[in-house]
């Protein structure tokens, strides 16, 4: 039976559209909607199994196998029967537990994570840096490679320089040489790969408000690395977009704006308890703060609302 016959509907992507055959020892077959590539393994012309050769360009790489609880891409070389594709289930979401795992905690170690900041996926390689000082002699390079790791956190890109400190037990550092606001990055190329060399070194281009950044990174494909970063960005790009609307919501909600809507809502209050020390407060008449004149506790508009809205 063909490709076709055996899964009409592309297992990873569920098109209908077809595959593209190819290659004339071992035979391979290319979605045509999601680009997801197999090695066939036939016996006596008929399909068993198939090995996933090249990664889907939609990103669903890195969803969640409902089989196997983990990521799809880390299936890639290995030979799977038929039934796993048939019964194949992806969730749709990236899998950042997943990838946190794997991690480096040496290389947590090394940084200072913001508020509400919290780490993704990091990538090991090197950064390639032009040499703008004037060479001395033609063995020097041009090119510097600065060792590292590149860290995606909720908020940052950040290339962490490998160093090694100690000389009796010698040990290795990170330290951070480059800060990336995600909101900052406005492209990110890559390398594709195949199943036998997605796990080597990729080059990948960065750009960045201030200009380019070039690495290369350990399984850092185009199909898995970018998916990531774009996300990052939706989610970082959302979480500054929340906290415009709250910062609006502070501004605008003053003591006289509370006090109209408390009186709509049939609540009439002269007097505010201090939530420090229990002291009554003369309910202002506008502003967004009052401060406790028994104990000094600054009393804001926003919160007296968070208190009271259930009743308004």
């Amino acid at each position: 039976m063909s490709m076709q016959q055996v899964l009409p509907q592309c297992p990873v992507c569920g098109s209908t559209s077809g595959y593209e055959l190819s290659g004339i020892v071992g035979k391979f077959a290319k979605c045509y909607q999601c680009q997801t590539k197999w090695k066939l393994h036939l016996e006596n012309q008929q399909l068993m199994g198939l090995v996933m050769h090249e990664l889907p360009k939609n990103g669903a790489a890195l969803y969640k196998v409902a089989a196997t609880n983990a990521p799809l891409f880390i299936e890639i070389g290995k030979p799977l029967a038929l039934p796993f594709w048939q019964g194949l289930r992806l969730d749709g979401k990236i899998d950042w537990g997943f990838l946190l795992g794997m991690v480096d905690s040496t290389i947590l170690k090394s940084i200072i994570i913001e508020k509400s900041e919290y780490i993704l996926n990091t990538w090991t390689g090197n950064r390639l840096i032009q040499n703008d000082k004037p060479a001395t002699s033609l063995a020097q390079q041009r090119i510097m490679l600065q060792i590292g790791a590149l860290l995606l956190t909720s908020r940052r890109l950040i290339w962490l320089e490998r160093r090694q400190i100690g000389v009796w037990k010698p040990q290795a550092t990170y330290l951070v040489a480059l800060d990336m606001p995600l909101e900052s990055v406005k492209g990110i190329s890559g390398e594709s790969g195949d199943s036998g060399n997605w796990a080597t070194a990729k080059k990948v281009s960065i750009v960045t408000s201030d200009g380019e950044k070039t690495f290369n990174l350990q399984s850092a494909l185009q199909e898995i690395l970018k998916p990531q970063i774009e996300s990052a960005i939706r989610m970082r790009a959302n979480e500054i977009e929340t906290e415009k609307k709250r910062d609006k919501i502070h501004v605008m909600l003053d003591f006289s704006f509370l006090k109209s809507a408390m009186e709509k809502g049939g609540l009439v209050m002269q007097v505010l308890k201090c939530p420090e020390c229990g002291a009554t407060v003369e309910f202002p008449k506008s502003g967004n703060e009052t401060k406790c004149l028994h104990c000094g506790k600054t009393i804001y508009a926003q919160d007296i609302f968070e208190k009271v809205k259930g009743l308004i």
